[in-house]
């Protein structure tokens, strides 16, 4: 799970991962929460990532979940927080994509968590994780600082293999962005605050660009089972 203040750059993490993954030819699935598919294509983009190609090869699949609470009719789910609903969908479109090592980005928990029964929305992430568990794959999800009951918030924390915090922090009027590793499943983890930035054309680079974070993390944000 990947989790921080709003603008911090949630977003773009889980779909720098969702595009390496992409990139090793594994199929992968956005269910959108927070914004227009166009929106999304558009985004990537200009990071210099090309997610069409890879959905003209059915390996990258969205699943809308947005555009009917704006009145959008076509194309989408018709009923985004009938959570049974949606993961019947999900369901048949991992199918459609092969069903194996399938990547699910889930952004953002937020207004599940807003518009559903809290124990619907955690039996529904526990649903998708073990859909994803099942092919091989992995599951990432998204989910802004405060946004939620502080104990709920630490429900999910339990149910996730990793979690990864973005902070803004501002320093000589000045607006940083910091990533720290809080919880990464098998994996021994020293915390430390790590600076980054958002770049055009590249995502999000790591300071010091040694570091070897984004090189090594196949299961950065993985969720439980995934």
């Amino acid at each position: 799970m990947i989790t921080g203040d709003p603008g911090s750059g949630k977003t773009t993490l889980a779909q720098q991962i969702l595009y390496e993954e992409l990139q090793r030819s594994r199929p992968c699935i956005i269910v959108t929460y927070d914004t227009f598919p166009s929106n999304i294509l558009e985004r990537m983009s200009q990071f210099g990532w090309d997610p069409r190609k890879y959905q003209l090869l059915n390996k990258l699949g969205i699943i809308d979940c947005y555009s009917a609470t704006a009145g959008v009719t076509e194309g989408v789910v018709p009923q985004p927080f009938d959570l049974t609903n949606v993961s019947i969908h999900l369901t048949s479109v991992m199918e459609t994509m092969g069903n194996h090592q399938v990547t699910i980005i889930l952004d953002s928990l937020m207004p599940i968590f807003s518009e559903a029964e809290p124990k619907h929305a955690v039996s529904f992430i526990q649903s998708i994780a073990a859909k994803v568990k099942k092919v091989g794959g992995k599951m990432i999800a998204t989910l802004s600082t405060g946004s939620v009951q502080p104990e709920l918030f630490h429900k999910v924390e339990s149910l996730v293999d990793g979690v990864v915090e973005l902070r803004m922090v501002e320093e000589h009027q000045v607006l940083r962005r910091y990533l720290l590793v809080r919880k990464m499943d098998r994996r021994q983890i020293i915390p430390r605050l790590v600076r980054f930035d958002i770049r055009s054309g590249i995502g999000i680079q790591l300071q010091p660009p040694r570091f070897g974070f984004l090189r090594k993390r196949p299961n950065v944000g993985t969720m439980v089972g995934s």
